[in-house]
């Protein structure tokens, strides 16, 4: 007998969307049924007139950063990821202290295993000397490496005790050959650290406290000029290379253009998608992030590389600061440097991406969980396939969901979609055969999250 049988719903497969009965059995997807076809099971949830998909892996998730609550932010957190459609994060290395090395990897593991309503994967971070750390990393469970080529701080180091510095040309190749050697993946946030401290000198000299001085601070060419020099040492050292949180076209193109002569990937966010700079100056602080807010064209150019699948997945790069860090009050360059997105960054790929703009469901899937579970080594994740863990969604795609920042889990209750009107409802998320949220219900349990490892 199987433990639940999911019935009536579309069905979005490797292949497309069919109709299909969902067998689960000991957290895994038993079978795939004719209508009526299934055996018996202890659970029959009926879905006539929803979607059943993947659940999504956000592979851009920073619950950890605070040095302050951080149990509970992991806890309440990852409740708003099962909330988002979320049934997998993959957490980056920020923390204190920051998982540099073993020690500091091992703390992670810890409190996301002790407090997790969902599974998690971790990131390792590069910080410039821990190259000989990346073997031990790897054996650990490390399911990438992270790193920065830039810093607010003129020196480079890192801005605040649980982040990372920038990480130099010679180190990032020495690291990207180690990786190569042991087969892990070197994720890194590219842009050009001399140009954006050059763009902020001079916004400060002459006095700009205005938001779109943060934009200006940020030149599209920055990122530009960093994702080729990510691709030429990515060719040259053989390094799995994945671009975090990309924001330009054209840097989505040469990146496109070389994936022939290097094992590349990239993701972006809804922020970069449905945002842009006149909405940054529009809503303040608590649209700050790095890199900025594009220019409308170029955000609409993202947009067709999305469109035209030249783009591997989407994250959300979930930030949850203290909201008196995101507050109008603040000066320019004191406001928190990331956006909530956790619970919004699927739900709002649904809406503008697959009802406002046609994206296929098949291809919602893959950038939501096929992508990532391949990508980084998932192998039990990503797709609704027979031996895989049963992680799933439920969409209503004529209901909708209006964004409201107050009733977000965790300490970061603002949003920069605040009364956006998202259409497509989750209504259920479903870890490994259990609902972990259902029509409105947080039902994930603390440490109910497993950690998953590539």
């Amino acid at each position: 007998m199987l433990d639940r049988i999911i019935t009536g719903a579309t069905v979005v497969l490797d292949s497309g969307a069919t109709h299909v009965d969902v067998g689960i059995a000991d957290g895994r997807i038993a079978g795939l049924y004719a209508a009526g076809a299934a055996p018996d099971a202890a659970d029959r949830l009926k879905a006539e007139g929803l979607v059943l998909m993947p659940g999504a892996i956000d592979a851009h998730t920073h619950f950890t950063a605070s040095p302050d609550g951080v149990e509970d932010e992991i806890f309440a957190g990852t409740q708003g990821a099962a909330a988002g459609g979320v049934t997998t994060v993959i957490e980056m290395p920020h923390s204190l202290p920051p998982a540099i090395d073993l020690a500091g990897f091992a703390a992670k593991h810890a409190l996301c295993a002790a407090n997790a309503a969902v599974d998690f994967a971790l990131w390792a971070g590069l910080d410039g000397v821990n190259a000989g750390q990346l073997r031990a990393l790897h054996k650990a469970g490390a399911i990438g490496f992270k790193g920065f080529l830039c810093s607010p701080r003129a020196d480079g180091a890192a801005p605040d005790p649980t982040a990372l510095p920038a990480i130099g040309d010679r180190a990032l190749l020495e690291a990207m050959r180690v990786a190569a050697e042991i087969g892990a993946l070197v994720g890194i946030h590219s842009e050009n650290h001399d140009i954006l401290l050059a763009a902020q000198a001079r916004l400060r000299a002459e006095g700009r406290m205005d938001m779109r001085a943060h934009a200006e601070a940020g030149p599209e060419l920055a990122e530009i000029e960093a994702v080729q020099r990510l691709i030429l040492f990515a060719e040259m050292t053989g390094a799995k290379t994945h671009v975090v949180h990309m924001a330009s076209a054209r840097a989505a193109d040469l990146l496109n253009a070389a994936r022939g002569r290097a094992d590349l990937t990239a993701e972006t966010c809804l922020h970069y998608l449905c945002l842009d700079e006149e909405d940054l100056v529009r809503i303040g602080p608590v649209a700050r992030c790095g890199p900025p807010l594009r220019p409308r064209a170029v955000a609409d150019a993202l947009w067709d590389r999305v469109m035209a699948g030249a783009i591997d997945m989407i994250a959300s790069d979930h930030c949850p600061y203290d909201p008196a860090l995101k507050h109008n009050n603040l000066p320019v360059w004191e406001a928190g440097m990331g956006l909530t997105g956790i619970e919004t960054n699927v739900p709002l790929l649904m809406s503008e991406g697959v009802i406002a703009r046609g994206l296929p469901l098949h291809a919602f899937a893959r950038m939501t969980a096929t992508a990532p579970a391949q990508r980084f080594g998932l192998k039990q994740k990503g797709a609704i396939r027979i031996g895989l863990d049963a992680d799933m969604t439920l969409w209503d795609l004529n209901g909708s969901t209006t964004v409201r920042g107050d009733a977000f889990h965790g300490r970061a209750k603002f949003s920069a979609f605040e009364g956006t009107v998202m259409r497509g409802q989750l209504r259920r998320t479903i870890l490994r055969g259990e609902d972990v949220f259902a029509d409105g219900h947080d039902l994930g349990r603390r440490g109910q999250g497993r950690f998953q490892r590539a």
